[in-house]
């Protein structure tokens, strides 16, 4: 016991300036927004790269699964290639086009490395950062549906707001319909989404098929999200209540695409001046 008690004599003084230095960092990081910033670059960096290194383990035992999901998506690529060609066959005018200068987005592949799904404000890490191109408020879709919207980089990694976010709103259709709605996550079932200012007259069953709008700087139009699983008329609001499950099931994403929309700026500049507008 005396031995223990000397040692801790002898130590007294280090502890202290340990517990000090520390208690001296936490303040600096909590009250600065520049180094707040900065550590969680770093947190992110330090995250996703043991995120990543686990989930190559678990790649090990899925890939069966994923080789299938790979090999459907070749499939569909793969037919949309022969309708496209088949056009330009039937069209010889097409060919002549400069497909460049006619395209608005670049996809990028990424893998998810670590996510969440029961919290009420969810989010996904992916292995591309700024050194691929990434970056802030970019789409993050599957060939099955959408995902999210880049948050912030790294060099190597970025965090995305996972659709399953409280504040996540995105622009939605029902296929074949133009009216526009606002997709929202309830905070309940992580399949489900729920489709906002739908009127009622509008021709709506369930099975309908719904898509995103492409009225952002972000989703492509036409990115497929799900299928009306449920409709409620609301007598308060004058609106449906609809229930949209998705097609991607966000508990087994793997392989994503982060999408840059190249006509961004020019949305984001004809939409600023709506922004602003003083609704009071």
């Amino acid at each position: 016991m005396q031995f223990i008690i000397n040692l801790i004599q002898k130590l007294g003084e280090f502890i202290l300036f340990i517990l000090l230095l520390a208690l001296s960092v936490f303040l600096t990081v909590n009250r600065s927004n520049f180094h707040k910033n900065a550590v969680g670059v770093r947190m992110m960096a330090v995250n996703g790269f043991f995120a990543e290194r686990i989930s190559v383990v678990k790649q090990f035992f899925n890939s069966p699964a994923e080789n299938r999901m790979l090999a459907e998506e070749n499939a569909r690529l793969l037919e949309q290639l022969q309708v496209h060609t088949s056009v330009a066959v039937a069209d010889t005018t097409l060919t002549r086009v400069d497909s460049i200068h006619l395209q608005q987005y670049t996809y990028t592949p990424a893998e998810l490395v670590d996510y969440s799904l029961r919290k009420k404000d969810n989010y996904f890490l992916i292995n591309k950062g700024t050194d691929d191109g990434v970056g802030k408020d970019m789409a993050v879709i599957t060939s099955r549906g959408i995902v999210g919207n880049v948050l912030s980089s790294s060099r190597k990694y970025s965090s995305v707001i996972s659709v399953l976010h409280s504040q996540s709103r995105i622009r939605a259709r029902i296929k074949g319909l133009e009216y526009l709605g606002i997709l929202e996550w309830p905070g309940e079932d992580h399949r489900d989404l729920a489709l906002m200012e739908m009127p009622k007259y509008l021709p709506i069953k369930q099975g309908d098929t719904i898509v995103t709008a492409g009225a952002s700087a972000s989703y492509p139009q036409g990115v497929l999200v799900g299928y009306i699983s449920e409709i409620v008329p609301n007598e308060t609001t004058g609106d449906f209540d609809i229930t949209v499950r998705m097609f991607q099931d966000l508990a087994t994403v793997k392989n994503v695409y982060v999408v840059d929309n190249l006509e961004k700026i020019e949305i984001q500049q004809a939409l600023e001046p709506i922004e602003n507008v003083d609704t009071e």
